[in-house]
Formats: structure tokens, C-alpha cells, sequence
């Protein structure tokens, strides 16, 4: 017998990335801040160390847009900030900008006497930890039954990137030439430690079937050392959870994305141009992209992110496994116009025959 139930937005999405549903799209959301707390006119620093003010920010935006499927959803969101603080890293406040890390490792020679995090106990992690709790107790069971939201879900910087923010990004790209056994390392150590902080989160969440991953290094990297140094510590990070969908984010151009296909990834957020992504890996992974935050959806008109919308969908949806997105993280401000415009393409290019049947 055949199950007429409605899907729910969960099943819908999960469909989409495994290429069950070769006709169906949905927005999807990178739901992170200074852009959620921005909308919902919360501070911040509050954002991030109240776990109620947090929830309430991605509820406020989930509520508002129904229909559209949000990555990671509803999570501990600390930005950029969790996974370095939990080796020491100072946090800097400005007064009007982001947060950030800054580097702890001072001198090459501290790689050695440097140790994986404890998550339990290290930095922002047990914050973050407690905000799974809160969320478990306080959020309605309707988001995670039809959404898929928080059950098995987490989100965590890669292996790479977190050792580049460690030592600073200049210090790390030219010791992968001059001290690349220092490098690999390094790279075991945070390969160890985001192995740990995943594991942590299934302590609470359950075993992990969502994991986001974010890390902006492929790119900014030779393929050569991209192939020696980012490949087999990022492969060993997804291989511990082999039932897990795994959404890769980096809006960082690629020029060989074709590497990608090697890593076990389910959905690619990325930036630049859509085409050659396309191209490279259109038939092997779900591609999420690819509206420009700044020029089309911060200050495009409602018309231009509509007509953007129409040409990301009619480019990238042929054959499927494609989620209309932002080309990266979304900016502050960004108006609430703009993701009803990405609302009303999406349906109404649901709503006739794609070309390509």
C-alpha cells in the first residue's frame, strides 16, 4: 500500500540528499549568528551565553519561514568561538563586529606539550553542553518530529581549520612548508579533540545522524597540501560516524573541487560560482547554495533575490540534489524580504514541470 502521509520537511530534505526525490527542492538555511540574533534584536553576546535568549532566536526564525529546512537547526551556536576556547584561545569582544579567537600557540616549539581538549571541562564546550540540555527540556517534540531537529545532531569546526585558528592562519600556511612534520602533529591533536567534542555531543543528543562541519581551508591551500595535510585528518573525523549525513560548509572558493568527491560528504554549502560546482559534483553530493549574502540577499530588492532564486534553481536543480541557500553565512540585517522571495521562487518552480523531465 502506498503511504499517502505528508512528508515532513525532515524526510523531504533527507530525500533530496540521497537523490530519492529527483523534482523536489526547499530553502535551507545556514541558522547561525550575527544574522539570528540580528532579526530577532537580541545582543550578541547575549545570544550566545543564554540558552533560552539562544533558542528563542532560532525558534523566532524557524516559526516564520515553516516550510524551509534550517543547518544545523536548532544547536549551540557559538560561531567560530567554542572549539578554540576550549584550548585557551582569548576571545576578542569589539565593540561593533564579530568575536574572535585569537592564537594561543605562541611558538612552534609549544605544538609538543599541547593536548586534545576535554570537553566536559575545557572552554565554552560545557556552556554548549548545557545548551543541549536546556533545549532537550524546553523545545516542543513537533521540531524534532518534523524537522529531524536536535535528536543526533551536531556541528563542529574541522580538524584544519581549528589548527590554523590555533597558531593563526599565516603562521599555519607557512609552517605546512617549513615544519610539516609540527603540522601533522597539530592536526593530529585537533583530529583527536573534534573527535572527542562530536562524541560529547552524542552524550546528550543521541547518536549522531547530522553533522555540520564547517572549514574554510580547501581553497586557501594547494591541492598538493590540501591532498597531504586536510584530506586524511578531515576523512578520519567522518569515518568515526559512518550513519551520520554529513553537510560540509566553506563559501570559499575551490579550484579542484573535484577533490572533494573523495571525502564522505553529503551536502556542500559553498560560495562562488555555481556552475563549475555543478560540474565537479552535482551527481555525488547535494550542492546548498547559492544566493550571495551581501550583493542579492542583504541588499538585493525582492525582485532581484526572486529573479536570483529562479537562475540559482534552474541552473543547479537539473537532476536533483539541490537546496536554494545563501552562498555562505547570511549577514546581519539581511531582510526578512529577501528569504520570502526565496519562498515564493521556490514554489513557484516547484509548482511547473522542471525542463529536464
Amino acid at each position: 500500500m502506498q503511504d499517502t502521509c505528508p512528508k515532513t520537511i525532515g524526510k523531504r530534505f533527507e530525500d533530496i540528499v540521497a537523490g530519492r526525490n529527483r523534482d523536489d527542492t526547499l530553502v535551507a538555511i545556514w541558522n547561525t549568528a550575527p544574522f539570528l540574533n540580528s532579526m530577532a534584536g537580541i545582543d550578541l553576546k547575549d545570544y550566545y551565553m543564554d540558552s533560552a535568549t539562544k533558542l528563542r532566536a532560532q525558534l523566532d526564525f524557524q516559526d516564520r519561514f515553516p516550510a524551509f529546512f534550517c543547518f544545523p537547526g536548532i544547536w549551540a551556536d557559538f560561531g567560530a568561538l567554542c572549539e578554540p576556547s576550549a584550548f585557551g584561545c582569548e576571545i576578542a569582544w569589539p565593540e561593533d563586529g564579530m568575536p574572535m579567537a585569537q592564537p594561543v600557540i605562541n611558538s612552534i616549539s609549544e605544538i609538543s606539550s599541547l593536548k586534545p581538549v576535554e570537553p566536559e571541562k575545557d572552554g565554552l564546550m560545557p556552556r554548549a553542553m548545557a545548551d543541549y540540555r536546556y533545549f532537550w527540556d524546553h523545545l516542543d517534540r513537533r521540531y524534532i518530529e518534523e524537522y529531524g531537529y536536535l535528536e543526533g545532531v551536531a556541528a563542529s569546526f574541522g580538524p584544519v581549520e581549528l589548527a590554523a585558528v590555533l597558531l593563526g592562519h599565516e603562521n599555519f600556511y607557512l609552517n605546512l612548508v617549513m615544519e610539516p612534520d609540527l603540522m601533522k602533529a597539530l592536526l593530529e591533536i585537533t583530529t583527536e579533540s573534534v573527535l572527542r567534542w562530536l562524541k560529547a555531543h552524542e552524550n546528550i543528543n543521541g547518536s549522531l545522524k547530522r553533522i555540520a562541519i564547517a572549514d574554510h581551508i580547501p581553497g586557501q591551500i594547494s591541492r598538493e597540501h590540501f591532498e597531504e595535510f586536510w584530506l586524511p585528518y578531515t576523512t578520519a573525523v567522518l569515518e568515526e560516524f559512518p550513519g551520520a549525513l554529513v553537510l560540509y560548509h566553506n563559501e570559499y572558493p575551490i579550484p579542484y573541487l573535484e577533490a572533494l568527491a573523495q571525502l564522505k560528504i553529503h551536502v556542500f554549502h559553498f560560495g562562488g560560482e555555481l556552475a563549475p560546482v555543478k560540474a565537479a559534483l552535482g551527481e555525488k553530493i547535494t550542492l546548498m547554495g547559492n544566493l550571495h549574502p551581501i550583493d542579492v540577499m542583504l541588499n538585493g530588492s525582492p525582485q532581484e533575490v526572486y529573479d536570483a532564486a529562479v537562475a540559482c534553481l534552474e541552473q543547479g536543480s537539473p537532476g536533483g540534489r539541490f537546496l536554494l541557500s545563501s552562498a555562505g553565512g547570511l549577514a546581519p540585517e539581511t531582510p526578512l524580504a529577501s528569504f520570502e522571495a526565496m519562498a515564493r521562487a521556490v514554489d513557484d518552480f516547484r509548482g511547473r514541470r522542471p525542463a529536464w523531465d
